[in-house]
């Protein structure tokens, strides 16, 4: 109870402190003509790019999600593309038929037969990571939604 007390009073006084180093100078959006600026400008940039990103037609897929990928015949692939830590990620999401647990093991097969290793597994939410040569990474989630079930497969490549 002790240590609760003085935990419970460290936080206080910190937390005192730290609104206590304030400005005396109140901050307004006033001009002194006691008009309000208000900056009401958007940046689209960055949902431009978004929507540049995401492709809806297996024939777009990036060169380097490999092609032999047992993707359903005639899925609606979405396609996100993410680059970060000098690797691009292809986030490719679709929906999957009521046999979540034969989809699942097709892409367990499809991964260890062409080289990864799986590095975590998570059988009961069917979902798995797996890395080949500690710089590819293929990861895969099977969501079921009710009505309809979201798998989404991850493709991780370096950058060239």
């Amino acid at each position: 109870m002790r240590k609760f007390s003085l935990i419970f009073l460290l936080y206080f006084a910190l937390g005192t402190l730290l609104m206590a180093c304030g400005s005396d100078e109140e901050q307004t959006n006033e001009d002194s003509d006691g008009k309000i600026d208000v900056d009401v400008s958007t940046n689209n940039e960055a949902e431009d790019e978004q929507e540049e990103d995401v492709n809806e037609d297996e024939s777009t897929l990036p060169d380097e999600v490999p092609s032999d990928f047992p993707f359903p015949d005639g899925a609606n692939l979405e396609v996100v593309t993410n680059e970060m830590a000098g690797h691009i990620n292809y986030a490719i999401s679709f929906s999957v038929s009521d046999e979540i647990e034969a989809h699942y093991k097709k892409y367990i097969e499809y991964a260890t037969s062409n080289g990864y290793d799986i590095t975590t597994e998570d059988k009961e939410n069917y979902s798995f990571k797996s890395m080949k040569e500690s710089t590819e990474g293929l990861g895969v989630g099977i969501s079921d939604m009710g009505s309809v079930n979201i798998a989404t497969v991850t493709f991780t490549v370096p950058i060239d």
